[in-house]
């Protein structure tokens, strides 16, 4: 019998690699996320991990993208582009919670995922 009847899936999925060395956890926490099919969530244990995660990544380094965009000319669009980017991502940690069920916390943690990831890479663009 497949290990979720209904879908024709026999194997449990993909494993998520171990942390790489001097990784915080927020590449693992991405990956393990954005990397799973979207049809099959992830275990819940997996899905709560990521997600504390990524609501403290997103905390911390919001604050520092607002930060390194003051520093740009207002009329420059990567400051309003980080800006936005900050204050979504921090929208998603304060006011939006992981609803009830699997289903919903993986969907919370895959748009908390995809802040992360545009606030890592705005914090990259704008490192001096």
């Amino acid at each position: 019998m497949p290990v979720w009847p209904g879908t024709a899936v026999t194997a449990a999925g993909p494993t998520i690699p171990p942390r790489a060395e001097g990784d915080d956890g927020i590449e693992w926490a991405i990956r393990a996320i954005l990397d799973a099919p979207s049809h099959i969530s992830p275990p819940m244990g997996r899905v709560s991990s990521c997600t504390v995660v990524l609501r403290a990544y997103i905390k911390k380094t919001a604050q520092d993208v607002r930060d390194a965009a003051g520093a740009l000319p207002a009329d420059d669009p990567r400051r309003a582009a980080a800006e936005s980017s900050a204050e979504e991502g921090l929208h998603r940690v304060n006011e939006l919670g992981p609803g009830s069920g699997l289903r919903s916390a993986f969907d919370y943690a895959r748009g908390l995922a995809l802040s992360a990831q545009a606030l890592r890479d705005h914090r990259a663009e704008l490192a001096p």
